[in-house]
């Protein structure tokens, strides 16, 4: 300065180097061809194709509809996105390019481009330019989604096979303005998403990445325009969350934006009239920007995950289908049904049919089954049950044997295990037994080889003061399984314990599924006062059920 005055000293602004529209238009034809070739595997992948992501190539048709269907409306959408900036540029006088498509081939990033960018060739005037030029790109982009989306939800028709979801698939997380259209145009459940949905899920994806507050990206030049100076502590928490959300979701992309933040420069350059405030519609243009980042964004847009087809089934487990009862003993008689499969099963639960060897039971009590000598309450049974995948529930029944003098009476309980999803009916026979003796292990299993053998070590223990004489008789499929009885009487003193050995032996053409063999013990009336299970499976079956 000279006396007190200050000189301003003015230079022309240098002017940046310009590009070729050559190469506008190679990028724009390069990206166009990768967008087709992406479109080309999502619609062979949309229709059960089995190209691969180079054959297609040598496939017109795939390369035709899926240009047509994701190609076309990706780039219009990305087209329409850097147009925005372009043109808000130039009614602000600002020096822009035309855009800069990004090609990269779909072996690479699975949807063919890495989006587009103008070049601003000169700084902005103010800050109310900044936040129109900022928010231009966005809110173009975005308007040119709606369509899309709309369009691509009503295409998506097609609903995956049990076969087709299971494997590893891209799983999209929709952002709220799919849900509003989702109101009119619902999806049925395993839809699987058109090309032309992907695109316009695509687009409203580069909307919400552009307006994050970061830097030099479209929402790092609106906050810069509205908040000025403390546009630099939003920038860091917005990366500072970005960073959270990449090691707490596992969506690594948010790393490489920030990378990209920090290599074109973290603090975002002033305009040249940093003072002048903004106006009421540059507010509305921020507010408007702010309203499209929350229907657009999605904290995980997308990630890989595992689906197996769904499998319904179930198990039904008992310690014992053999319950021995004396006279007045009330015992309790338990199965537990297992969910096996991976999805919610329903089940119902029935009596078949029941059997009494001491004369008729009485039905009309239901769900009390009265007999002679033993009665059975089924009250706390339910007709059906829903059980969560891997959940076990335990159900009971009680059984009662009538009070006085030991009597030898037999009850068959034959009940009926359902489910339709499964397509699985089971039926368990359930046996009381108003014995005066017992017999241990009532049930066991063996794991067995075709073309070998099992010993079955019995213990036969007569409860009564007298004397019984029993016959042993072994059932099971004969061809299938040989038994050695090894003992087919046996007769007891009152309170005497005996061993029985049973030898079973498998043929070579035995396949290997379960087989259950029955051992019964009878007096000499031919009742029934005694019963043990050996059952018998390959190794790698499935427990008894």
């Amino acid at each position: 300065s000279k006396e007190g005055e200050w000189v301003i000293a003015i230079f022309r602004y240098p002017e940046r180097g310009r590009y070729s529209i050559r190469v506008n238009i190679l990028l724009l034809a390069l990206t166009v061809f990768t967008t087709f070739w992406a479109g080309a595997i999502l619609w062979e992948d949309y229709w059960g194709g089995s190209a691969g992501a180079l054959e297609v190539l040598t496939h017109p048709r795939a390369l035709l509809y899926g240009g047509l269907s994701f190609g076309l409306p990706l780039m219009a959408i990305l087209g329409t996105h850097e147009l925005g900036h372009y043109f808000v540029s130039r009614r602000h006088n600002v020096d822009a390019s035309l855009p800069f498509f990004i090609p990269i081939p779909p072996l690479i990033a699975p949807f063919g481009t890495f989006g587009a960018l103008i070049s601003v060739r000169e700084n902005i005037p103010n800050r109310r330019a900044l936040v129109e030029i900022g928010a231009a790109g966005p809110i173009a982009g975005f308007m040119m989604a709606l369509p899309v989306i709309y369009i691509g939800l009503k295409l998506s028709t097609k609903t995956l096979t049990p076969d087709e979801l299971s494997g590893m698939h891209y799983i999209i997380n929709l952002p709220l303005i799919f849900y509003f259209f989702l109101k009119f145009v619902p999806l049925q459940q395993n839809a699987a998403l058109h090309p032309t949905a992907i695109a316009g899920w695509i687009g409203v994806f580069v909307t919400a990445l552009n307006l994050l507050p970061m830097g030099q990206l479209d929402g790092g030049h609106i906050v810069r325009g509205v908040f000025g100076e403390r546009a630099k502590q939003i920038s860091l928490g917005f990366i500072i969350i970005l960073l959270i959300l990449s090691f707490t979701t596992g969506f690594l992309t948010y790393l490489f934006f920030v990378l990209l933040v920090f290599l074109f420069g973290l603090i975002h350059p002033p305009p040249l009239d940093d003072i002048s405030p903004l106006r009421g519609k540059q507010r509305i243009v921020a507010f408007t920007a702010l309203l499209l980042f929350l229907l657009s964004f999605h904290p995980v847009p997308i990630y890989v995950e595992e689906f197996k087809p769904p499998h319904y089934s179930f198990e039904i487990q008992y310690a014992s289908n053999v319950t021995y009862l004396l006279p007045g003993e009330v015992e309790e008689v338990s199965f537990t049904l297992y969910n096996t499969g991976n999805e919610p099963i329903d089940i119902e639960i029935g009596v078949w049919g029941a059997y009494y060897t001491g004369g008729e039971l009485n039905w009309t009590s239901w769900p009390l089954l009265k007999g002679t000598g033993i009665d059975v309450r089924l009250e706390d049974l339910p007709e059906e049950v829903t059980l969560k995948v891997g959940e076990r529930r335990t159900f009971r029944f009680t059984a009662e044997a009538a009070p006085g003098n030991i009597t030898r009476e037999a009850l068959l309980l034959e009940m009926n295990f359902t489910s339709e999803r499964a397509e699985k009916n089971i039926t368990e026979r359930f046996w009381i037994l108003a014995s005066p003796i017992r017999v241990t292990p009532s049930t066991k299993d063996f794991i067995v080889h075709p073309g070998n053998g099992i010993r079955y070590n019995l213990t036969v223990k007569n409860l009564a003061r007298f004397d019984l004489s029993l016959s042993i008789n072994v059932t099971g499929r004969w061809g299938v399984l040989e038994m050695d009885r090894n003992i087919t009487h046996l007769t007891l003193g009152p309170g005497e314990e005996r061993g029985v050995l049973i030898t079973i032996f498998t043929s070579d053409s035995w396949s290997g599924e379960k087989e259950c063999v029955e051992i019964a013990m009878r007096d000499e009336d031919g009742r029934l006062l005694g019963l043990a299970y050996a059952v018998l499976k390959a190794p790698g079956e499935s427990k008894r059920g």
